[in-house]
C-alpha cells in the first residue's frame, strides 16, 4: 500500500482516486475509469471499456482495435480478457519505477481509453448499449483527472 500511495502522491493523482484496495484504485477520465494498481511485482493499469466483442462486425472490430494499438505506438493496447471483457490496459515492473513514469502510464491509458470509447461505441455498439461500460458505473462518482 505505502508504494501505490507513494506513486499516487509523486505523481499527483492522490487526491483523483477512489480506492478500491490496498493495491486498487479507481480514477476518471471523460467518460472512461481506469483501474490502476500493483500487482505482485507489476504497475497495472486497466480501461474496462466493453463487455463483449459487438456481434456480427468482429472482423472490422478487431481491425479497428488493431489501427488504434499502432496509433498509441506502445503506451497501452487494446485486449480482450478471458472473460470477453475489451479492456484498454498498460504495464510494467515495479521494480525502477519512479512517480511521474508511474502517471503517464496511468493518465496514457485514460487519454486514449476516453479518447476512443465513444468512437467505438458510435461505430460498432450504437444497438447494442448492455455491451459497453456506459449502462452502468457502479455510481461511484469521482473528480475528473482531465
Amino acid at each position: 500500500m505505502a508504494l501505490l500511495d507513494d506513486l499516487l502522491a509523486g505523481g499527483e493523482l492522490a487526491d483523483k482516486t477512489a480506492r478500491l484496495d490496498d493495491n486498487l484504485v479507481r480514477l476518471q477520465w471523460g467518460s472512461a475509469f481506469v483501474i490502476a494498481g500493483i500487482s505482485g511485482t507489476a504497475v497495472v493499469a486497466i480501461a474496462p471499456l466493453f463487455r463483449a466483442v459487438p456481434r456480427g462486425k468482429e472482423l472490422a472490430f478487431y481491425r479497428k482495435l488493431l489501427e488504434h494499438n499502432a496509433y498509441m505506438g506502445g503506451m497501452a493496447s487494446f485486449a480482450i480478457q478471458g472473460d470477453g471483457w475489451v479492456v484498454l490496459h498498460a504495464a510494467r515492473a515495479v521494480k525502477g519505477i519512479d512517480a511521474h513514469e508511474f502517471e503517464t502510464l496511468v493518465a496514457g491509458v485514460g487519454r486514449f481509453a476516453d479518447q476512443f470509447d465513444d468512437q467505438l461505441i458510435a461505430e460498432f455498439y450504437m444497438n447494442q448499449p448492455e455491451a459497453t461500460n456506459q449502462v452502468d458505473l457502479s455510481g461511484l462518482q469521482l473528480p475528473q483527472t482531465d
